[in-house]
């Protein structure tokens, strides 16, 4: 029978003594490797070579999120399910963005905990319920956000991404042959629009509702 081997990455000894006796119970699972920070789990992973990591949020040095990032990143074949006491959306957000294929609450109990290792050992990802109702009034929220990138106007949306270029008015009215007075006029617009009151608010709040994107 192939064992299912794990990683155990956290940075409090006695949550990994306690997930590694809660896991070798089973028949099925092994746990191979214990690391406390991330950069443990890097210099540990081609030696371990686990199929699946357990990965807590916040740890010293390297982040659990950014670890987790670099794992998928170099070992795509490695499922990693972040085991974390943190219920924040971005988080979650995060962590899915990185490529992990479970977000699990640490109040979690044994059977379910076993269940969902096997759940994404056979590919099927796993959300906590505590964590899916924030990740869904997110993405709730997207739509408004795309509600407001349809109230810009072509002009409107143009004059913004030479804006996000760093241009100056001067130069948006050269480049869209319009006088400055329009520019400053369409600015006045985005700013009302993106609820924003600076250039600098305003890029920033057109890249994190995806109205511009960086290139790249």
């Amino acid at each position: 029978m192939n064992k299912i081997k794990v990683m155990i990455v956290d940075d409090h000894l006695v949550v990994r003594e306690g997930l590694r006796q809660l896991l070798e119970i089973e028949d099925d699972i092994q746990v191979v490797a214990e690391a406390g920070t991330g950069l443990e789990c890097l210099e540990m992973i081609e030696k371990a070579l686990p199929d699946l990591i357990f990965m807590d949020v916040r740890m010293p040095g390297i982040s659990g999120i950014e670890t987790a990032r670099l794992v998928c990143q170099r070992h795509p074949q490695v499922k990693v399910i972040v085991l974390t006491i943190y219920e924040d959306d971005q988080y979650v957000r995060e962590a899915i963005k990185a490529g992990a294929k479970g977000y699990v609450l640490k109040k979690v109990g044994r059977e379910e905990l076993i269940r969902i290792v096997r759940d994404v050992m056979e590919d099927r990802p796993f959300l906590d319920p505590k964590v899916a109702s924030a990740v869904f009034d997110h993405v709730k929220g997207d739509g408004g956000k795309k509600e407001r990138e349809e109230t810009l106007t072509q002009r409107e949306l143009e004059v913004l991404k030479q804006i996000a270029e760093g241009d100056n008015d001067r130069t948006i009215a050269e480049s869209l042959h319009i006088s400055e007075h329009t520019v400053r006029s369409h600015i006045k617009n985005l700013y009302r629009k993106l609820g924003v009151s600076s250039r600098a608010h305003a890029v920033a709040r057109a890249l994190s509702d995806g109205i511009i994107a960086t290139e790249g």
